[in-house]
C-alpha cells in the first residue's frame, strides 16, 4: 500500500510539473506585435481554423505571436496569424484581418493611390472615420477603411489629418454604433442610437459637433413626418 501510495504521489508531481511548464512556456510565448481587427470577425481554434474560439469586434486589439504559411479549403495560399486576446485565449486567424495600428481622422483628408501627393486622389476620408493602417512609408500611412459613399479605400495613403487618440477612439466607435442603430427597424435600437449621440453631444471634439448634427437631422426628420401624417389625416 505504502509503495502504491509513493507511485501516485510521484505521478501526481509530475503531473503538476508538466502543466506548470506548459503554462509558463504559454506565459513566456513572445509577443511579436500588436494588432487590430481591421472589421468584426472569427478567431479559430486551431491553425487549420475549423473551429470557432472567439469573435473580435472591430478595432479589437491582440498580441500577434506567430506568423506562417498555409493553404485554406480551396487549396490557396494564405498567411495564418497566432494570435492572444485580452481574455487570455490564443487562436488562429488570417493575418489579412489584422492591421497593425487603429486611427481616427479628424477631418476631411484626400486619400492618394500612392504615396505621393502628385499621385491621383482616390477620395476624401470624411472626419470622424476609423481606418486602419495596413502598411507604412516615410511619413505616409497605408490605409483600409472599407467603404465610404460607394468607394472602397483598401490599400490607400494618407500624409496627416488623423490621431490615435485612445478617447477618439472610444467616442467614434459609440459614434459608428449609434449610425448603425439608427438603419435599423426595431424602434429600441433606435432609441439607444439617440442616447449615445446625446451622450457624446455632450461632450467635446469632433464627435460633439458631429452627434449634434444628427441630432439635429434626426428632429428635421421627425417633424416632416409628423408634418405629412397631418396632411394626410385631413
Amino acid at each position: 500500500m505504502r509503495k502504491t501510495l509513493i507511485v501516485l504521489s510521484l505521478f501526481a508531481v509530475c503531473v503538476a510539473f508538466s502543466c506548470k511548464k506548459e503554462s509558463d512556456t504559454q506565459q513566456q510565448e513572445a509577443v511579436l506585435a500588436k494588432k487590430y481587427a481591421k472589421y468584426r470577425v472569427i478567431i479559430r481554434k486551431e491553425a487549420e481554423m475549423k473551429n470557432w474560439a472567439a469573435t473580435l469586434e472591430k478595432g479589437e486589439d491582440v498580441d500577434l505571436l506567430q506568423e506562417f504559411e498555409s493553404v485554406d479549403k480551396d487549396g490557396k495560399k494564405i498567411t495564418v496569424a497566432k494570435v492572444r486576446l485580452t481574455d487570455g485565449v490564443v487562436g488562429f486567424v488570417e493575418s489579412r484581418h489584422l492591421a497593425d495600428k487603429v486611427i481616427v481622422f479628424i477631418g476631411e483628408t484626400p486619400a492618394y493611390i500612392r504615396p505621393t501627393v502628385g499621385s491621383k486622389v482616390h477620395c476624401k476620408i470624411p472626419k470622424g472615420t476609423i481606418a486602419f493602417v495596413v502598411g507604412e512609408q516615410a511619413n505616409w500611412k497605408k490605409i483600409y477603411a472599407g467603404k465610404i459613399g460607394n468607394v472602397w479605400v483598401t490599400e490607400q495613403w494618407v500624409q496627416d489629418g488623423y490621431s490615435t487618440d485612445p478617447q477618439l477612439l472610444r467616442d467614434a466607435r459609440m459614434y459608428e454604433m449609434a449610425v448603425e442603430q439608427l438603419a435599423a427597424e426595431k424602434d429600441s435600437e433606435k432609441v439607444a442610437a439617440k442616447q449615445k449621440l446625446v451622450e457624446l453631444s455632450q461632450g467635446d471634439g469632433i464627435f460633439a459637433g458631429l452627434a449634434q448634427e444628427k441630432l439635429a437631422a434626426i428632429e428635421s426628420q421627425s417633424e416632416k413626418d409628423q408634418s405629412t401624417e397631418q396632411e394626410a389625416t385631413k
